[in-house]
């Protein structure tokens, strides 16, 4: 599958100014010192933004933006923080008196792995005068304590490498444009090499090709034929519309959208075999009857794991709106259609998990609620509070009517302890909290009405490849090391 083409002409280029030599004089000419202040893998105070003063900040990329006088910019790491919060500080936000570079412990008597060696800040604390992170042979010493800098030493050398695989997870792109809105992304992203060089990069709103001047996205759009993702309607009420993507046939899209995914998900691997899956994308009608991305979540065609979701997004902009919630309403009533139990790809992250709790919980409560004889308010169940309601081990009737796989269900009643073991079966004990929170959900959440749902289960078609756990394997393996055929 080939990507998009990206014209850069001549007057997009930036240009370069030479500069004339100096007239000659009889003053000495002082060298110009060009190295950075810090290098990668050192420590240093350094200013964060939404945050009074300094945080602790790790250097993981320097470079030089300006020769006479020089002049860096140094990408930070801030420790104990998620990496969506890394970014480019110039040498005026960092705090030169709190430099600390690593230096390698004395050898333990058990051997050590090199692995064991790199550095990992996730999670470390500074420890008095010296911070060791986690169970790596690395001290952060702070300058002061140093008189001379060995760049060659082991554990140095450990860092230079380590700095130059972490090249791959460096936040790459500065900026996003789309559909009006002006983003920074949060992480790594494939995009064209050519577009990590300009300072903001233009995404169509509706097939989401991507531009490097919005000259040429507003002449992409002129011409663009899609008012909304390409393929089939498939849901539409109160200004919310899906669409489902087949990767097979709209796999410009598809990559696309994985691409645009891959810039807010650390753990998303973009693959440009797309085929394997379904794309089910939330949209918000605007005024003008155009269709604009609000999030997605991606399922594939054929899973021996009975997963209904194998990634999931709400773009920035508009999440803690109950987006991800509807999304995954959304899977569990494809499900439902299909009749078949459904479960997310594991594993998933703490957010991920927080939010199936909470719509796992409202499904659990709904179905109990059906049990008692009240007229849809709280104070009319509060008399059975603390009651038990005995399913008689009929964990069948649950998981058909909310299609949610039983170890899921039982996890979830086991962590909310709603649950216990009796004599007689399994007995659901309902809570006032338990109550309000599914009538709360039940007011301000937005949910998905299935009867404007328009779908069928998609019938598998010829040569759909096996989405097994070792056939999906196979594949990307054969894609890593370059012998899948695309054209198959």
């Amino acid at each position: 599958m080939s990507m998009i083409d990206i014209d850069f002409d001549a007057s997009n280029h930036s240009t370069v100014s030479v500069e004339t030599p100096p007239e000659e004089n009889n003053e000495e000419i002082k060298p110009v010192m060009t190295n950075p202040k810090i290098k990668p893998g050192w420590r240093v105070n350094a200013k964060m933004e939404g945050v009074n003063g300094y945080v602790l900040a790790e250097v993981r990329h320097v470079k030089q933006v300006q020769k006479n006088p020089p002049e860096f910019l140094y990408y930070v790491h801030y420790v104990e923080y998620n990496r969506r919060m890394e970014t480019w500080l110039k040498e005026e936000s960092l705090d030169m008196t709190t430099i600390q570079f690593p230096r390698k412990k004395k050898e333990s008597k058990k051997a050590e792995t090199i692995g064991q060696l790199s550095p990992d800040d996730e999670g470390s604390r500074l420890k008095k005068k010296f911070s060791r992170v986690g169970q790596n042979n690395i001290e952060f010493v702070p300058l002061s304590y140093i008189e001379v800098y060995e760049d060659d030493t082991p554990a140095m050398k450990r860092l230079r490498k380590k700095e130059e695989d972490d090249e791959s997870k460096r936040r790459n792109i500065e900026k996003i444009v789309l559909n009006g809105w002006t983003i920074v992304p949060w992480y790594f992203a494939p995009y064209p090499e050519p577009l990590t060089r300009v300072p903001c990069i233009y995404l169509c709103s509706w097939c989401l090709s991507f531009w490097p001047t919005f000259e040429c996205l507003q002449s992409h759009m002129i011409k663009c034929p899609l008012i909304g993702p390409p393929g089939k309607k498939i849901y539409e009420k109160d200004g919310l519309a899906f669409f489902e993507i087949d990767g097979a046939v709209d796999d410009d899209y598809s990559t696309n959208l994985s691409l645009l995914a891959k810039l807010f998900l650390d753990h998303k691997t973009v693959y440009y075999d797309t085929k394997p899956f379904y794309f089910y994308v939330l949209c918000e009608k605007s005024d003008d009857m155009f269709y604009d991305i609000v999030g997605y979540f991606s399922k594939e065609k054929c899973s021996a794991d009975e997963y209904n979701l194998a990634c999931i997004l709400v773009l920035p902009q508009f999440q803690k709106k109950g987006y991800g919630r509807f999304l995954i309403e959304f899977s569990y009533l494809l499900s439902k259609v299909e009749q078949k139990t459904g479960s997310p790809e594991k594993p998933l992250s703490d957010l991920g998990l927080l939010s199936y709790r909470s719509y796992w919980l409202y499904a659990i409560t709904e179905f109990i609620l059906s049990y008692y004889d009240h007229d849809g308010s709280v104070d009319s169940l509060k008399k059975f509070i603390g009651k038990e309601v005995n399913l008689h081990c009929n964990f069948p009737k649950l998981i058909e009517k909310t299609r949610i796989k039983k170890e899921d269900l039982v996890n979830t009643m086991t962590s909310f302890g709603i649950a216990r073991q009796a004599a007689n079966g399994t007995q659901i004990i309902l809570s006032l909290t338990m109550i309000e929170k599914y009538f709360k959900n039940k007011k301000d959440k937005i949910h998905v009405d299935p009867k404007y749902l328009k779908w069928s289960p998609p019938m598998p078609k010829q040569g759909v490849y096996n989405s097994s756990r070792a056939a999906d394997n196979r594949r990307r393996a054969a894609i890593a090391n370059g012998s899948y055929d695309f054209d198959e």
